[in-house]
């Protein structure tokens, strides 16, 4: 695989050399097409949203126990649309979310195979970064040679114009016109062709803004003809194209002659190929019978053998562009993931999660002590000072700890929550202890400071509040109620804050590798730690809004408490040192399922 420097002022390329040794040529979106995609997906996101959230408030005020369901379901949604969104299409749509869907873009790793899960969920977490810091993706966008973002360095991925289902068929027929001098440089006609070729495949709003663009790229040339205010942009850009095509066909001479020869030699065979690229985008290479998947091999080695003697003939730009793109097409088919992780849940969450957070554990105790280190300080600090507590804990923490009756034996922290709001707390608390760890894996891309930033914030702001209790001799009240669910929820903190750390050494240590390969590297390997800890927060919350605002005896709460203590360091501590487990699969591997590997082996073996 190797980048190509942008050959015009118009677009950048981006060339992959499959597995076959056939080179596959890709234009790299630009800022302002990702831009527009973006804008599209985030106003979907708006519009439903405001949508289900007028829904479920309307059904809420029906009955209490339905809005004891309907609002920890939304408060879940509006997470899962927040950080899943482009993480859920990219990942299951073949690297595009409806806004790239409309735009023609997809996101596909640098290796030319389609994005895999892992590469989709870390170009997505630290898609904050690169919007909220001053618009940094952008700048990175507009110097890197790949045309990529931060989360894109990191997830090893970049995004492309893809455009889709143009017709092969029948591109080597040029429409007639005036041969004579070309009038156009063969890059802006090599723009205006992939344009013809895309065109029938676009909506009609997104191709007026496509040709409106374009139209304005060449108005130079355009607006040479008379006639050029009475049509439309479109229209301008089809009458110039059908005057050029046989310009450069000529210019080429014999050689446009063997490719259009070739290209009518092949329809038949194209067209079987098309056929099985089509069935096989629905529903992945395994939906192919045996007799299918074998043909599709020879088919698509035929494909891109055709696709090189197109280049060595020398083809018009129509003909390539839609021979590469169905070449790519059966490559992102062949080599793509299945449509689901190969992964053992059990294998995964009794060796290969505690495992790694024993290989990363200066990263964990680093972690914690700049999480623990400051919250102790600041208990301790605030215990005899009020003023200071009322300045970082609040006004209203310092009321409500003040206004507490310690002599009364059924005092709570939290007043006994009632079993219709359980679930509401449950979600609010789960899905902001979850967002509070994305926060802190995605500011490890800025040096480590914004991890840094968010472990010693949070630990200055718990103690805080524990220093308040102490100082009136209340510790005990506030403890009943961390003590259940603290010992997993701030271990879990921990783990997912390790990751951001260890993303922020490869930018400061990335030793042998260039900082973009530790970056992919480390970002993978991290990621295991962030998934874990994103589960345990998931248990923490249950045993937040369910158990320990309850009305259980304390004695029971911090015995529960002490058992979840003594149960993280067993499972952190011995789980997963022997390979015997009878889950014994390949964890968190993007490789497909044995079917999937299966179809690729037979395709690799046809003839």
């Amino acid at each position: 695989m190797k980048d190509r420097q942008p050959t015009s002022a118009l677009h950048r390329k981006f060339a992959v050399e499959t597995p076959e040794h056939v080179r596959l040529d890709y234009v790299l979106a630009d800022v302002g097409s990702r831009a527009a995609a973006l804008a599209i997906d985030f106003t979907i996101l708006f519009v439903t949203l405001t949508l289900v959230g007028f829904v479920a408030d309307r059904l809420g005020l029906l009955d209490d126990a339905l809005r004891s369901i309907v609002r920890p379901l939304f408060i879940i949604l509006l997470f899962l649309a927040q950080w899943g969104y482009f993480f859920l299409f990219e990942a299951l749509w073949g690297g595009r979310t409806p806004g790239k869907r409309a735009l023609g873009l997809r996101v596909v790793h640098t290796g030319g195979e389609p994005v895999s899960p892992h590469g989709a969920a870390l170009r997505n977490l630290l898609r904050i970064v690169d919007l909220g810091v001053g618009l940094v993706g952008v700048l990175f966008i507009l110097v890197s040679s790949r045309a990529q973002r931060l989360g894109d360095l990191v997830g090893g991925t970049v995004v492309l114009h893809d455009a889709g289902g143009s017709a092969l068929l029948g591109a080597d027929e040029l429409p007639p016109g005036r041969v004579g001098r070309p009038v156009l440089s063969v890059e802006q006609f090599e723009l205006l062709a992939g344009y013809m070729a895309r065109r029938d495949g676009l909506k009609a709003d997104v191709r007026r803004r496509v040709a409106r663009s374009l139209r304005d790229a060449l108005a130079a040339v355009i607006e040479q003809e008379p006639r050029h205010r009475t049509r439309t942009a479109d229209e301008n850009l089809a009458r110039l194209y059908e005057e050029e095509a046989p310009r450069h066909a000529a210019r080429r001479g014999g050689a446009s002659l063997q490719a259009a020869a070739m290209a009518r030699e092949q329809r038949e065979e194209w067209a079987r190929y098309i056929e099985l690229v089509e069935k096989g985008r629905k529903r992945g290479l395994p939906s192919l019978t045996e007799e299918e998947v074998r043909a599709f091999g020879q088919l698509y080695r035929g494909v891109t053998a055709d696709l090189a003697r197109a280049r060595t003939y020398g083809a018009s730009p129509g003909l390539m562009g839609t021979v590469q793109r169905w070449a790519g097409a059966g490559h992102n088919l062949l080599y793509r993931t299945s449509g689901r992780v190969a992964v053992s849940l059990g294998h995964w969450v009794a060796v290969e999660f505690p495992r790694a957070v024993r290989r990363f554990h200066r990263q964990v105790l680093l972690a914690s002590l700049l999480l623990f280190g400051p919250m102790l300080a600041t208990a301790v600090a605030v215990k005899d000072r009020p003023v200071l507590g009322r300045t970082l804990a609040g006004q209203g923490m310092m009321t409500r700890a003040e206004t507490t009756d310690a002599d009364d034996p059924d005092v709570r922290y939290i007043d006994v929550v009632e079993g219709a709001a359980m679930p509401t707390l449950s979600a609010r608390l789960m899905t902001n202890n979850i967002q509070v760890t994305l926060i802190a894996f995605a500011g490890g891309l800025l040096a480590g400071l914004g991890t840094l930033f968010v472990l010693i914030n949070n630990g200055v702001r718990i103690g805080a509040v524990f220093g308040v209790y102490a100082g009136d001799d209340k510790l005990p009240i506030i403890m009943s109620f961390v003590f259940p669910h603290g010992f997993i929820e701030l271990a879990a903190i921990c783990i997912g804050s390790a990751a951001g750390l260890g993303l922020g050494s490869a930018l400061l240590m990335p030793g042998r590798r260039t900082r973009r390969d530790a970056l992919r590297e480390r970002g993978r390997a991290f990621l295991t730690l962030l998934a874990g800890a994103v589960l345990m927060l998931v248990v923490a919350g249950l045993i937040e809004g369910f158990y320990s605002p309850s009305a259980l005896p304390d004695i029971a709460k911090f015995a529960f408490g002490g058992a979840t203590a003594l149960a993280l360091v067993l499972y952190f501590g011995f789980a997963g040192w022997t390979a015997g487990s009878p889950w014994n699969r390949s964890p968190l591997h993007s490789g497909g399922d044995a079917r999937t590997a299966s179809a690729r082996a037979t395709a690799a073996r046809a003839p």
